[in-house]
């Protein structure tokens, strides 16, 4: 399986090299768009969802942004979810987070959820409207998506060159990602950038049924 591919699916050496890789490089932004997610939600949160937690920092975040809310993180790759398990495996002992290996059909075990964040996911799914529809049907009435991602300008080269030819979708507006969830259903949709508008270290959509 080529880099790209790692990436998406993560597996065997390469897979677990790559996810302490993301831990290293996304944890800033997991943790904020943990932040973003709380500070613009009602509270009375009970039920929230990591899909592709990858090495778990983002699921380590909402586990402390939500003390009182039960936690599920959903990956398709078993050794991202070993990785999940490690770094938060008090909180697998205490019952508050479960980890099951699935896509977005798995958030059904956590449905109706209150919250579901996927940072860095968005390139891999090939039908991303079809599933930000099938999240915004497991959301609860006051239910709020937050996706964490970066435009394709102001990604690594490697993402950049390496990612098209491995299927993986790039975007150049946050325009066309506000059309994904507009298209799926979503209500009302609100895009953060992380840092200055020059170099941003990241970017949240917030979108809510």
């Amino acid at each position: 399986m080529g880099l790209a591919q790692q990436f998406g699916h993560p597996s065997g050496f390469l897979g677990a090299v790559v996810g302490r890789g993301m831990a290293k490089g996304n944890a800033e932004l997991s943790r904020w768009v943990a932040q973003q997610a709380s500070a613009h939600h009602d509270s009375g949160v009970e039920r929230v969802a990591e899909l592709g937690p990858g090495p778990g920092v983002g699921l380590e975040a909402l586990l402390a942004q939500f003390p009182e809310a039960q936690v599920w993180g959903i990956d398709v790759s078993s050794v991202m979810l070993a990785q999940s398990r490690k770094r938060n495996r008090l909180a697998v002992s205490a019952g508050r987070l479960t980890l099951l290996e699935g896509g977005v059909s798995a958030l059904r075990a956590g449905a109706p959820a209150d919250i579901v964040m996927a940072n860095h996911v968005l390139y891999f799914w090939r039908d991303p409207v079809a599933e930000m529809a099938q999240i915004r049907s497991l959301l609860g009435p006051r239910g709020l998506l937050a996706i964490g991602y970066q435009l394709k300008q102001n990604m690594p080269a490697m993402a950049q060159r390496r990612f098209p030819p491995a299927g993986h979708q790039l975007y150049d507006t946050d325009d066309e990602v506000t059309k994904l969830a507009t298209t799926a259903g979503f209500g009302s949709v609100k895009q953060i950038v992380k840092g200055s508008a020059d170099a941003p270290e990241g970017r949240v959509m917030l979108a809510t049924v």
